[in-house]
């Protein structure tokens, strides 16, 4: 976003502000918004289904707005944002995932209690205005402001994300990280293994070899990962063995070759939905590692650009020292951890407990408690 760009879209929000603080605060209504996806998923699915047992009385609201980067899609995201700020104004509670401009344009009413969730397990990679290189402006500026409360996944995660969020660290939560309830929920994992497998019968019978790495760069400057030689890695891999693709939903999926892998998934399929057929996830610093953790599965981290990823966005932890899974520089280094099958999980349990100290089952419902009250009582996780 633009200097101009900023300054157009909050002086609007700041005039709407103003007329829409004078209507009344709706108590039965609850919003939950994301500029992200345009379906509700991961913190913000479970919450919201949660929320719909508990308390089926309320009036639920659901934003799925992404934002665009080119102009006509930037003025209708504009008009979207007026309308978030409506119910910013007139909600009881307002849920996010990621930034909202019309949450940090300007406080936000006494009356409306507004809670970020992220849309990321644990805290690996520096992010929010806590990266090494902090952001550009304006967003240096008026990014991450004005939340009441963040939930996080454990206690150790606490700081990293007060700081990366800009929120006093009284108010950052271990709740637990709603989106971990699937991984206790049996009967949710057998669904979804049954539901990529209807979609990707040539998983059936295979071990299964997930690349899911995340993206480089920032807005509309995001750019693939480097380093993994397809065609080599394949060629190397028995026969029982399926390679699967899966790019970050948020970006764009012609950045990533897809030759010489035996499936492509969807870029917007759920990555926890995927994880359960999942038996070697290759990645680098992407947080489906702190989740794939709970399933004590081989980890191999391809991170070729460690040096200059320490620098930019910088990480919360050293991973020469402190990380799980086996680091490799080279597709040479990928074959040759999956061939000889070097993996060391000693290191598991200690990890998750930093990373997801409070995420072991009923994360969902605790944020309920913590925010609408005890409602029609505990649900069982789907």
């Amino acid at each position: 976003m633009s200097r101009l760009e900023y300054l157009l879209a909050s002086t609007l929000l700041r005039i709407v502000r103003l007329f829409f603080s004078r209507l009344r605060v709706r108590r039965q209504r609850v919003v939950l918004a994301t500029a992200r996806v345009s379906t509700l998923d991961g913190n913000l699915l479970y919450v919201y289904r949660a929320m719909q047992e508990r308390h089926p009385d309320l009036d639920y609201v659901l934003l799925l707005e992404p934002y665009s980067y080119g102009l006509p899609g930037k003025l209708r995201y504009l008009v979207r944002l007026v309308r978030g700020m409506y119910h910013l104004q007139t909600a009881r509670l307002f849920v996010v995932d990621n930034a909202y401009l019309p949450i940090h344009v300007a406080p936000h009413r006494p009356a409306t209690t507004v809670v970020q969730v992220w849309h990321a397990a644990g805290a690996l990679k520096r992010f929010g205005v806590d990266t090494a290189m902090p952001p550009c402006e304006p967003e240096r500026t008026f990014l991450h402001r004005h939340y009441d409360a963040v939930v996080v996944g454990g206690e150790w995660t606490r700081a990293p994300y007060a700081a990366a969020l800009r929120t006093p660290i009284e108010r950052v939560l271990a709740l637990g990280s709603p989106r971990t309830d699937f991984f206790f929920d049996e009967a949710a994992m057998a669904a979804a293994r049954e539901r990529v497998l209807a979609a990707h019968p040539a998983l059936a019978g295979r071990r299964v070899v997930l690349y899911a790495p995340t993206f480089r760069g920032r807005g509309i400057g995001k750019r693939a990962a480097p380093g993994l030689d397809v065609r080599r890695l394949r060629a190397a891999l028995p026969g029982d063995v399926a390679l699967v693709l899966k790019t970050h939903p948020n970006l764009d999926p012609a950045a990533t070759p897809r030759d010489g892998y035996d499936v492509v998934v969807d870029p917007t399929l759920e990555i926890n939905d995927l994880l359960t057929l999942t038996d070697i996830l290759v990645t680098d610093y992407s947080s489906s590692l702190v989740e794939f953790a709970l399933l004590r599965r081989p980890i191999v981290l391809l991170v070729e650009d460690l040096a200059e990823y320490e620098v930019d966005p910088g990480l919360y932890l050293d991973y020469r020292t402190e990380m799980i899974g086996t680091q490799v520089t080279d597709t040479d280094g990928v074959i040759d951890a999956i061939i000889a099958g070097r993996f060391d999980l000693s290191g598991y349990d200690a990890f998750i407990e930093r990373q997801l100290g409070a995420s072991r089952g009923g994360a969902s419902d605790r944020f309920v408690t913590h925010f609408l009250g005890e409602g029609a009582g505990p649900r069982a996780v789907r």
